[in-house]
């Protein structure tokens, strides 16, 4: 069958969409003929006209929380002008995969959770006209009805899966962070995933509901000969680790580490990765930094015992300045999260956040706003307590109770536009102290709040900038 992917349109993007890419790599593997058209740089009408060009059997859509309304769009404009089958996945459509069946008939499959092999199990069905009830994975509406299939298994060996369909994408248009080297800005930018599933059990994050709770981890070889496959194909200089957690298992880092410099790649690229600051070692750390990583990404959440708490953080304060400390001393730069927001937020513990960001000494940092996103602890928790129901993801959330078309999670002693102004405020505070704000993502903001009419949070945003100013800050 003839399949053509597609993500929604997006003005910046800092890597390569990599589901739709494996997808099509696989099906492309197995007799298909399936191809993308990334919404980077693109509009809503150059896309729906591509699929008239294209002309397909049939169409993918990869869809997340924040993107939903803009990928429904797409579905139902390419339903009404061209009346081709439309498949959904992603993050989204697997945890709310009733409802968007339910509401949205121009929706007729949704692919749920890893899509690769759901995926390919479908079209297959679809193309010999075989029963869908045996295709795992997958849900879908026959006429009126709606079914849901038994869920499929995890796929355990990650390797059988050929490498990300690289060459649908242009790999100089992604967008680059302040952190990124300069030498590189001019240089193809790629991202691997090494691994799949989280153990952890964070309150406001839902990957271990999409991937499983059990880490399943690709060979150090067949992660370094991707990279040497970027490189030496699309001249890729720098590579993003995309593992919720790249050190998860230290033998095997070291191990890749090892390999990228018996390939000399170390000489060539750089690279990202996020780590657990109860993971990182001394020897990890040293290893990382002569194979060529240049930053690590620790996400801090939150510094005080309730917040830690709120969050189900596994660290300690102690190991948060611990692996800090040892990374610095190895000479990797350091980008930390921070959520603003939780049930036990107040002004003392943002000031204390500030402080302890202070201490750690991050190279930069992204304060972010607490947000309810489906398949989460907090937005049961707030379900619960009758802030908001499933309904509220089919319609726009706009106003200050949102943020990003996702319910912000509310404090009882921080009103919501104080938490705004929090969130901004150390954004601003930490980066332009450290010279790396990021007038891309502060423009990028500054305009989708503007097409939303979202003036309150205009106002407070700029209230950090000019009141820091003010004080010569």
């Amino acid at each position: 069958m003839k399949v053509l992917f597609m993500s929604p349109p997006a003005r910046d993007m800092l890597f390569p969409t990599l589901g739709i890419a494996y997808m099509t790599a696989l099906l492309n593997r197995e007799g298909h003929e399936a191809m993308i058209k990334e919404g980077l740089n693109r509009s809503f009408e150059e896309l729906v006209r591509a699929v008239g060009d294209i002309n397909p059997d049939i169409v993918g859509i990869t869809m997340n929380t924040t993107t939903r309304f803009e990928c429904l769009k797409m579905a139902e404009e390419i339903k009404k002008r061209y009346n081709i089958p439309i498949i959904l996945g992603g993050p989204h459509p697997t945890l709310m995969t009733d409802q968007i069946l339910r509401n949205y008939p121009f929706v007729d499959y949704i692919v749920k959770n890893e899509g690769e092999y759901a995926c390919l199990n479908l079209i297959n069905a679809l193309e010999k006209k075989q029963d869908l009830r045996k295709v795992m994975g997958i849900s879908y509406r026959k006429g009126k009805d709606i079914f849901h299939n038994e869920k499929a298994e995890p796929i355990m060996d990650l390797d059988s899966l050929p490498y990300p369909e690289y060459k649908f994408f242009n790999l100089k248009n992604y967008s680059k962070n302040p952190e990124h080297p300069k030498e590189l800005l001019g240089y193809p930018v790629g991202s691997i995933i090494t691994s799949r599933g989280c153990p952890y059990q964070c309150t406001f994050c839902s990957s271990s509901d999409f991937w499983g709770h059990r880490i399943r981890f690709r060979k150090a070889e067949c992660v370094v000969d991707e990279m040497q496959h970027l490189y030496s194909k699309y001249n890729t200089k720098y590579i993003v680790f995309n593992d919720d957690n790249f050190t998860a298992d230290r033998k095997r880092a070291i191990d890749i580490c090892k390999l990228i410099i018996k390939k000399g790649l170390h000489k060539e690229i750089k690279w990202l990765c996020r780590a657990e600051v109860n993971i990182v070692t001394k020897e990890l750390l040293m290893w990382l930094k002569k194979a060529g990583c240049h930053l690590i990404e620790y996400g801090v959440e939150d510094v005080s015992p309730e917040g830690v708490k709120f969050f189900k953080k596994a660290h300690t304060l102690k190991q948060l300045f611990d692996a800090f400390k040892l990374t610095h001393e190895a000479g990797l730069e350091i980008r930390s999260y921070v959520i603003v927001g939780g049930d036990h937020e107040t002004p003392e513990n943002i000031a204390y956040k500030r402080k302890i960001i202070e201490q750690l000494n991050p190279t930069i940092t992204t304060a972010s706003l607490l947000l309810a996103y489906p398949g989460t602890e907090i937005y049961e928790n707030g379900k619960k307590r009758g802030w908001w129901d499933d309904s509220v993801w089919l319609k726009p959330c706009i106003g200050k109770k949102f943020h990003n078309n996702v319910p912000i999670y509310p404090s009882k002693d921080m009103s919501l536009a104080e938490l705004f102004s929090a969130a901004a405020d150390i954004n601003y505070w930490w980066n332009n102290k450290k010279g790396n704000i990021n007038l891309r993502n502060m423009t990028n903001t500054f305009l989708e709040l503007v097409k939303r009419r979202d003036f309150s949070k205009i106002f407070h945003m700029g209230k950090s900038v000019v009141m820091r100013k003010m004080r010569g800050q």
